[in-house]
């Protein structure tokens, strides 16, 4: 793999866009999953900053801006006044102050949606499960260099295991193949890029497979909506 498509797939499956691609996946796929988002059936809509969309597409965009251009622009702050060297984080130093950022923005959001959206309580449920897993991530990274992009990558494929084996579902299978084959090329990438070694990658995407996987199947599981 050339070292520019394997900067370009760490960039386009970065791991602040988890959030928004695991409720794209629910949202449009299999929307049954998400208790009430059916009975809106695109016909409601949100105000977005004031521009009318349609809820669900407006719901997507709303996690998209929360979960990633916010906590981005954020790390484009503290790389501009040289709190990290680069905005790839390559240096575990550079890693340990964005997480703790990350961490507080996803759990500002998650009891947002909570507090919010509660006809919408697997949005709570997928945030809280992305922030505990963030938070990993974060702790592990004081003392060992694990990977988040494979944190990332884990968690969407332990959600939509979780979820198809919850529902007897087969709506989940083609993302859920998709996202196998993308988590190979992605990791693929890291090691061409020399940011982690096969373990710490493999370490993540366990990391991230248990927790999500755990959540997500332990929530629906108990029938809690």
């Amino acid at each position: 793999m050339k070292t520019g498509l394997a900067r370009f797939l760490s960039f386009v499956l970065h791991p602040l866009l988890i959030p928004t691609v695991l409720c794209g996946i629910l949202f449009y796929t299999a929307p049954f999953t998400v208790a009430n988002l059916e009975s809106f059936n695109g016909q409601e809509t949100i105000d977005f900053f004031g521009v009318k969309l349609s809820f669900r597409f407006g719901l997507l965009l709303l996690v998209f801006f929360f979960t990633f251009l916010i906590p981005g622009y954020l790390l484009y702050v503290l790389y501009r006044l040289r709190v990290i060297r680069s905005l790839t984080m390559e240096r575990l130093e550079d890693r340990r102050g964005p997480y703790l950022v990350i961490v507080l923005l996803y759990t500002l959001f998650s009891f947002a949606s909570l507090r919010y959206l509660v006809l919408l309580p697997q949005l709570t449920v997928v945030m809280a499960s992305i922030t505990f897993s963030v938070s990993c991530v974060s702790f592990i990274s004081l003392y060992w260099q694990i990977s988040a992009h494979a944190t990332g990558m884990g968690g969407v494929i332990g959600g939509l295991i979780a979820l198809t084996a919850r529902f007897g579902t087969t709506s989940l299978l083609a993302p859920l193949v998709v996202f196998i084959l993308l988590t190979g090329l992605v990791m693929s990438a890291r090691l061409q890029l020399n940011a982690h070694t096969p373990r710490q990658i493999l370490a993540g995407l366990v990391l991230g497979a248990v927790i999500c996987g755990t959540t997500f199947y332990t929530f629906w599981q108990l029938d809690l909506v």
